[in-house]
């Protein structure tokens, strides 16, 4: 019990640092709030590409024979989506509001959470598992979620439109390079790998450290009900669901944990200005993404002590 103790202790504690030192430093004034936000584009666009290229540059794949995971994965994710688009406006009367809590319940901050949180679980091997699933599932999640919350505005979802989006997205892009460099027949020179591996090392600190400092909870009161409904589901009982019928799949070790990171994690932050600029409900996407994350660095190291204790991890 102390050893699983231990290896939860281990994969959550750094996040808990990196998050409060951002919120330190802003309190402290030390950063403005004006600068992380540059800083989070920054990171985004640079730091994020590396992270999916060192990791999909190093996968043989050759010797890669386990993709069922990502396809359970992926068949598990739009089967959530269809009961979401289903129930939530029964619910919910609000298109504003529709959007951005099917969004929030189906869009985790996959990059930022499972690639490194797998990482230090199960070393490389899990690393190069989440970040093929990662690889498929974020261009899903970006499909999923701008065809929604257009739908919930009242506008006409433009298929090549999406498609030109997502073959814009730094970490698609990021992953596709990857790809291309590893089956290419020729081999990185080290002066080159080394600073690629710095790089991606950065990216998951910063990350965090912003996401401190740029936390806001306004108006919990007005929203708590649909934050309360919302986050249950999103960090308890799908991710309860999701690995029990995965486990049954026959899915184990980094490649379960790396499908149970694509659940359990919080919402995406990025799923914030996406609402904001598709007239979705803006302080409710953000008070999600500030709620699941906060909420998130309890529930995973508690998932984890369980998940390692019945040994399904």
């Amino acid at each position: 019990m102390l050893e699983n103790f231990n290896v939860a202790a281990t994969a959550v504690v750094p996040f808990i640092v990196y998050v409060l030192l951002g919120a330190i430093a802003k309190r402290r004034k030390i950063v403005s709030e004006e600068y992380l936000k540059e800083l989070n584009g920054i990171v985004f666009k640079v730091f994020f590409p590396f992270i999916m290229f060192a990791n999909l540059y190093d996968v043989d794949f050759n010797t890669f024979n386990g993709g069922s995971y990502v396809l359970v994965t992926m068949v598990a994710t739009l089967i959530l989506l269809i009961l979401l688009l289903v129930f939530v406006p029964i619910f919910v009367k609000e298109n504003s509001r529709r959007g951005v809590i099917i969004q929030a319940i189906l869009r985790s901050n996959s990059v930022l959470y499972a690639i490194p949180l797998v990482e230090s679980v199960f070393g490389d091997e899990g690393a190069l598992k989440a970040s093929i699933l990662v690889a498929f599932i974020v261009p899903f999640y970006n499909v999923c979620c701008v065809a929604i919350l257009e739908y919930y505005r009242g506008g006409k979802v433009k298929p090549l439109v999406i498609i030109k989006n997502i073959f814009k997205n730094p970490i698609i892009i990021g992953a596709i390079c990857g790809m291309i460099f590893n089956i290419l027949p020729i081999t990185m020179p080290h002066a080159l790998v080394k600073p690629i591996d710095q790089l991606s090392a950065m990216a998951t600190p910063l990350s965090l450290f912003v996401l401190g400092g740029t936390l806001h909870i306004a108006s919990i009161r007005k929203n708590a009900l649909p934050l309360a409904i919302g986050t249950t589901l999103k960090l308890v009982i799908i991710p309860s669901i999701m690995m029990f019928v995965m486990y049954n799949f026959g899915i184990k070790d980094a490649e379960l944990f790396a499908a149970f990171s694509a659940f359990a994690t919080p919402v995406a932050v990025s799923s914030y200005p996406m609402a904001q600029s598709m007239g979705g409900d803006g302080d409710l996407a953000g008070e999600f993404v500030a709620v699941t994350t906060i909420l998130s660095i309890g529930t995973i190291f508690i998932w984890i002590v369980v998940l390692k204790t019945i040994g399904m991890i």
